[in-house]
């Protein structure tokens, strides 16, 4: 990975395989000091960027005296002394709730025992220009208001400026050409500047939603799921992408019934293979969704009677089930393709992004995928979107990784297992977006540049 020359300096907590470590190297920074318990990812951290630089495992050594004794904090001047000096402090936090003691002695006391309270102490020690943090959306929802509230709080109290509305993006908004990557993961950013910087006023949400231009430039269904994947000649036959011989059946299944089944618009509401019967099976025990469902499916099922009740007698695969048989999850089936397949003509499943949920087999078109998560519900790509295959399969941690900015290279070597690989990337931030904020928050990107750039996003 080509560099930048050293810019500025930063820390990177609770660092994980480095999504802010690939973005603002790439902007001209230098880690001086980064921090992650985990020891899969502590590997392939240091696989990726060497160790030029401390490497601590647990925040709290460089906060407390004895990790677990929140007794134990170090004084301020302590902390300045064995973390060295940067200008951005950079992480994705874990939230733990916060208190609702405490509230006499401060602010920043009901985030006491809290792994933001590290952070806190450390911003207090350094005083950096900027801080950029990083957490799930729901931080910054309804339920967590309070929470949201005191974050905010605490971090102003500390000299810094801070937007009390929360700054939420997903990099399948972002175009291509600005490191956008079709995935659906929407986080909220928490992006402070210190009160004697002059660019402070950059954090007014209307100019940042400007400057990252997303909903403005880029249409999302302009992505291509397949530019993101690789021949399957280059894949090994790993049991591990692959679907499973069942659920090969229960796909085989669903495609019959969507390519065959004589109706232009097939719902939107989900179909259960259990609930295609001329009167619902209602009781009174029963949400007010579920009973809407049912009689949703009883009034499909009586518009297809003919071709619902032959393709219920099917039997498919070596044991010969037929679709009553399948689990019940299975035979629940979730079209979300529409806008793919808009008619019955040439409608499968082979060219669509499927998910295996509890609540049953969902597809959708291949332009952008669900957030990243474990290898258990890592999205499957039909054979169509591939060169070369025949079957259906998962993501590859290297394809996983593209949707999250990381090189190929970071994953070619296998590091550290799959399971592991898919856990990390779940975790992990996207580079892209990480980069275009830290990029406007630094000062790097202008808003006359991207009115510029509108006009030949798309040329």
């Amino acid at each position: 990975m080509k560099k930048n020359k050293s810019t500025f300096k930063f820390i990177d907590l609770f660092a994980g395989i480095g999504g802010f470590h690939h973005a603002l190297s790439e902007l001209g920074g230098e880690c001086v000091l980064a921090c992650e318990m985990d020891k899969d990812c502590r590997k392939v951290y240091e696989a990726t960027f060497g160790n030029k630089f401390p490497f601590i495992d647990n925040i709290r050594k460089l906060t407390r005296k004895i990790i677990d004794d929140e007794s134990s904090l170090l004084s301020i001047n302590h902390i300045n002394k064995i973390i060295p000096d940067h200008d951005i402090l950079c992480g994705g936090f874990p939230c733990q709730p916060f208190s609702k003691s405490g509230e006499q002695l401060g602010v920043k006391d009901k985030t006491r025992g809290t792994l933001f309270f590290d952070i806190v102490q450390i911003i207090e020690a350094k005083n950096p220009k900027y801080f950029f943090l990083e957490n799930v959306r729901n931080l910054a929802g309804p339920r967590h208001l309070e929470t949201w509230k005191t974050i905010i709080d605490t971090l102003r109290g500390l000299g810094y400026k801070v937007s009390t509305q929360p700054l939420i993006f997903s990099p399948h908004l972002l175009p291509p050409k600005l490191g956008g990557a079709p995935q659906v993961r929407d986080r909220v950013f928490i992006l402070g500047v210190r009160e004697d910087i002059e660019n402070g006023e950059i954090l007014n949400l209307a100019s940042f939603n400007e400057l990252l231009v997303g909903k403005k430039l880029w249409n999302p269904d302009k992505w291509r799921i397949s530019d993101l994947l690789d021949s399957d000649d280059n894949i090994e036959k790993l049991e591990i992408f692959f679907v499973s011989k069942a659920e090969s059946i229960y796909l085989e299944a669903w495609d019959y019934f969507v390519k065959n089944i004589e109706v232009e618009n097939l719902p939107g509401f989900p179909m259960w293979a259990f609930a295609f019967q001329n009167i619902p099976e209602i009781n009174e025990d029963m949400a007010d969704w579920e009973v809407e469902f049912r009689k949703k499916n009883s009034i499909f099922y009586s518009d297809n009677k003919k071709f619902i009740d032959k393709w219920k007698k099917m039997k498919w695969g070596l044991d010969q089930i037929t679709v009553s048989d399948f689990p019940f999850s299975r035979q629940k089936f979730e079209w979300q393709a529409r806008k793919h397949h808009p008619t019955q003509l040439n409608r499968t499943l082979q060219d669509l992004v499927i998910q295996f949920r509890p609540s049953g087999i969902r597809v959708k078109p291949p332009s952008y995928l669900p957030a990243l998560v474990a290898i258990t519900q890592t999205s499957v790509v039909g054979p169509l979107l591939r060169k070369n295959a025949t079957e259906y399969r998962k993501l590859t941690p290297v394809e996983a990784g593209r949707l999250q900015g990381i090189p190929d290279e970071v994953y070619k070597q296998p590091i550290v297992s799959t399971q592991a690989a898919y856990k990390q990337l779940g975790n992990a931030v996207n580079v892209g977006i990480i980069k275009r904020t830290a990029g406007i928050l630094l000062g790097k990107y202008h808003i006359i540049e991207e009115a510029q750039l509108k006009l030949r996003l798309d040329a």
